[in-house]
């Protein structure tokens, strides 16, 4: 009986996929957006880049195990990855030039103007994979509520 539950849970997992991964690449730019909206309007947005990057490479890991889906799926979290690197890159520059008596403001408002259209083409991506995986999987929220509804139907019988 543990195993047809295990076997249930590995089924549950594989085809929620496409509907998990779909609201990973919806949520993603959303948040992005809302929470330049924020930094925009003086609220204080700490860690949230690097949360967005683990969720990100959630995404992307996800997004990595649907077949239908073209290879566009890539190039979102690849945008993402190098916005993340060129903020990396610009960090020891800023560093050395507030240690020296500057304010390190040329140096943010260059990475500013590399990393925001970046960013924005990234969104769009982010947009066209998610629309790309509701074509390629139509009833993924059906499909997905039914393994779920299977499980917990398996799961409360083995009790």
């Amino acid at each position: 009986m543990k195993e047809e539950s295990k076997k249930a849970r590995n089924e549950m997992k594989e085809q929620s996929r496409p509907y998990q991964t779909y609201g990973y690449y919806l949520a993603i730019p959303i948040a992005f957006i809302v929470f330049y909206i924020f930094s925009f309007l003086d609220f204080n947005v700490n860690s949230v880049g690097t949360i967005l990057l683990v969720f990100t490479i959630l995404a992307n890991i996800n997004a990595r195990k649907l077949t239908l889906v073209s290879k566009r799926k890539y190039v979102a979290p690849i945008l993402i990855y190098v916005v993340n690197a060129i903020g990396l890159l610009f960090f020891v520059p800023i560093i050395i030039e507030i240690s020296n008596g500057g304010t390190g403001d040329v140096f943010l408002g260059l990475a500013g103007l590399i990393s925001i259209p970046i960013q924005i083409v990234a969104w769009i991506f982010f947009f066209i994979t998610a629309n790309d995986i509701k074509k390629a999987y139509p009833d993924m929220k059906q499909v997905a509520a039914d393994a779920r509804q299977n499980y917990l139907n398996l799961k409360k019988s083995a009790r």
